[in-house]
């Protein structure tokens, strides 16, 4: 009896790798012939305008695999025949915009898959103004906030894919109190800001800092009481001057 249940599971355990052995080349046939697509909108950050951009996808080696050309209606584009659970670099070309690069890993799937990837392009125009979408300094302080790295990040890498590039720093008071302290307070914090970008690699030499008196007329701070905790902070803008 022993012999026999012996002999049973040894027959069982071998049909069962069989069926294995036969079941993985259908999942790796699977992966192989899968093909995913990637498809988005590509805006001017500034704005939010749909453009027409050259949107490139490469391997890990740098090998160009694909490309699209956004539509200049909607800003829409589609690349599709990428590999699972590979990484892409993603390339945004186009003369009148800053070059910028993305990473895109996508999933590991054996099943057709579309993903959704937008991106904003900054205006490659002397004079255009990007600003700081959100405050990298606390009200009445020069310094950086904490997590300011994670608000100025984007610029920084835009900095430094495109070297030939120079800008201005230009940051506003939070208020029209003291135009003299006003003037120090800025320029205090467009020299923190310069000096955040030069720890990045990018050249001192390619940033000037531009002071302000008087409260940004663009966005001004509010008539109304803020609301409990929210406090208004001068804006702040990167402005190209040459390219």
């Amino acid at each position: 009896m022993k012999t026999f249940q012996q002999t049973f599971v040894r027959t069982f355990s071998a049909l069962v790798l069989v069926a294995c052995l036969g079941f993985m080349p259908s999942i790796l046939h699977a992966q192989i012939g899968t093909v995913i697509t990637v498809a988005g909108n590509v805006l001017d950050e500034v704005t939010r305008n749909p453009t027409t951009v050259n949107v490139v996808f490469s391997d890990e080696a740098g090998n160009r695999v694909v490309s699209s050309r956004s539509n200049s209606k909607d800003g829409s584009y589609l690349v599709t025949g990428l590999k699972p659970g590979k990484k892409y670099k993603v390339r945004i070309e186009q003369p009148e915009f800053f070059q910028a690069e993305y990473e895109i890993q996508l999933p590991n799937t054996s099943k057709y898959t579309e993903i959704s990837r937008d991106f904003l392009v900054k205006p490659l125009v002397k004079g255009t103004r990007i600003p700081a979408r959100v405050s990298p300094f606390e009200a009445k302080k020069s310094k950086l906030r904490v997590g300011a790295g994670e608000i100025l990040d984007d610029f920084k890498r835009t900095l430094v894919i495109n070297p030939n590039v120079n800008i201005e720093i230009q940051c506003y008071p939070d208020n029209d109190a003291d135009r003299a302290d006003n003037a120090k307070l800025t320029q205090d914090r467009g020299n923190a800001l310069r000096e955040y970008f030069e720890k990045a690699g990018v050249s001192g030499k390619r940033i000037s800092v531009k002071a302000a008196e008087n409260v940004d007329s663009i966005n001004p701070p509010p008539i109304r009481k803020a609301a409990k905790g929210k406090r208004y902070v001068g804006s702040t803008y990167f402005v190209v001057t040459k390219f």
